[in-house]
């Protein structure tokens, strides 16, 4: 029998449930499903929430059915990589132990099914974003973490969270094909020394724009996301390649 494997990144599930979100979580929660009747592996690499931060004992509550059913996926026998992104890199014992995920802080290569994969969630890889690499430094280091863990009350946090997601939507939005394409040539760029390297598959995330490079029995794949185009990655055992969900009652762009 053939290992499988699922890749997503950039759900950012939100705080805020509204009609669009909880029928977006249905379609998430039936592409789950799939993964679970298949007895594949999930790879999660970055974002699956919009913002998540562990205070301890105190976990977001709006999550609370994804919490159960990454659980039920755990219980049946899923395993699930789980990689921190830019909006929930703050992973915690939650994650890894009450569900029972294995987590990532950082970007690391596994081996899977015979092949080598080489994950990384994708930000902080283009080299002139010079502002983002700074605060991204700032906002990893142990020191700042424990001071929005102690110094800061669960609301406030994620009332700047929403504030943050909201500026991050309106970036997106703003920047055209061209603009995407070519952040996805840098990752490329990127990913070119772990391929000659030995790395089998590079992927990432990040972008929010689904893209697959193959050559040579090898591959680069940036995922895109749940949110516009419900796009995932997909391993049959032997090659690599790029899906998509196909929603019924929300809005969905074709792959580029």
């Amino acid at each position: 029998m053939k290992k499988t494997a699922y890749f997503l990144s950039d759900v950012h599930l939100r705080i805020t449930v509204d009609d669009i979100e909880r029928e977006r979580r249905k379609e998430l929660f039936q592409l789950l499903d799939q993964i679970k009747e298949e007895q594949s592996t999930l790879f999660i690499v970055g974002d699956f929430f919009d913002f998540y931060f562990e205070y301890g004992y105190v976990v977001t509550q709006a999550y609370y059915e994804v919490y159960a059913k990454l659980r039920e996926l755990v219980e049946a026998g899923i395993t699930i990589h789980y990689f921190g992104g830019n909006h929930d890199y703050w992973l915690g014992d939650f994650i890894s132990e009450s569900i029972g995920a294995k987590v990532y802080l950082d970007e690391a290569q596994i081996e899977f099914a015979g092949k080598q994969f080489h994950f990384h969630h994708g930000d902080g890889l283009d080299i002139d974003d010079i502002n983002y690499r700074r605060m991204r430094t700032v906002i990893r280091h142990p020191l700042f973490i424990w001071a929005f863990r102690w110094l800061t009350h669960p609301n406030v946090t994620h009332w700047i969270a929403l504030g943050l997601s909201k500026k991050s939507r309106k970036k997106y939005r703003r920047e055209t094909s061209i603009d995407l394409l070519n952040l996805v040539r840098k990752n490329y760029s990127w990913a070119e020394d772990l391929l000659a390297g030995g790395a089998d598959f590079v992927i990432t995330g990040h972008i929010h724009y689904p893209k697959l490079k193959t050559f040579d029995k090898k591959a680069f794949l940036t995922i895109g996301d749940f949110i516009n185009y419900f796009s995932y990655g997909y391993f049959d055992g032997v090659n690599l390649s790029l899906k998509q969900w196909q929603v019924k009652q929300l809005e969905q762009r074709e792959l580029p």
